[in-house]
């Protein structure tokens, strides 16, 4: 008796979930950079935060239609692989939204309200403080709950990477600094320093 081979299922299209992504991290811009110069020009238009939070709205009602579509697919999935997969859309869409927030106060889509020292607005501190500190207490959890040991080796030792090349400037900074021989510590600049020393040391441990 011939036993006849299960038959595959076929993989969705990642396409469609980038395109999604992409397309409402463009819009968003756009619609933040329309109303602001609506403002500025003496038009009676709704604050950059409102138009961009609709248009995650739109972008968050098509990823959900197109999940939902190719349900039957998400379905052979564990618990652990859609939390996993989960979370990094919704770090990505956090990411996002965080640089339209913090560029609806300005002139143009610079990057300098995101990255610069500023004056920020107290409702647009106050939003930006909330989504990071929430954000990350909800997904970093998520996150380390999911995750094989492998990554989770990876995770910590890129973190400890982060901690040094965070921890050791900072003294010799700080120093400098009083002696007039530096700038004023920057703290952003150190944090993203950090970051992106934990970025490459995770994925070459984990992809390696």
């Amino acid at each position: 008796m011939t036993t006849e081979p299960a038959e595959s299922r076929k993989r969705p299209s990642l396409v469609w979930p980038i395109v999604i992504i992409f397309a409402t991290i463009f819009l968003m811009g756009i619609a933040a950079g329309y109303l602001n110069a609506m403002r500025e020009a003496g038009g009676n238009a709704p604050s950059a935060m409102v138009g961009s939070g609709l248009v995650f709205l739109g972008g968050a009602a098509a990823m959900t239609f197109y999940l939902r579509r190719i349900g039957n697919f998400w379905k052979g999935w564990s618990r652990r692989k859609r939390l996993y997969w989960g979370c990094f859309v919704a770090a990505v869409l956090l990411g996002a939204l965080t640089a339209i927030v913090a560029s609806s106060g300005a002139d143009d889509l610079s990057i300098d309200p995101i990255f610069g020292n500023g004056a920020l607005s107290p409702t647009i501190a106050v939003t930006l403080a909330a989504l990071w500190v929430l954000g990350l207490a909800i997904l970093v959890p998520v996150y380390e709950r999911v995750i094989d040991d492998h990554e989770r080796q990876a995770y910590l030792r890129a973190g400890l990477a982060s901690y040094y090349s965070f921890a050791i400037p900072i003294p010799a900074w700080w120093v400098l600094h009083r002696a007039g021989l530096a700038p004023p510590v920057d703290a952003m600049l150190l944090f993203f320093l950090a970051f992106f020393v934990n970025l490459a040391v995770y994925l070459w441990l984990k992809f390696r």
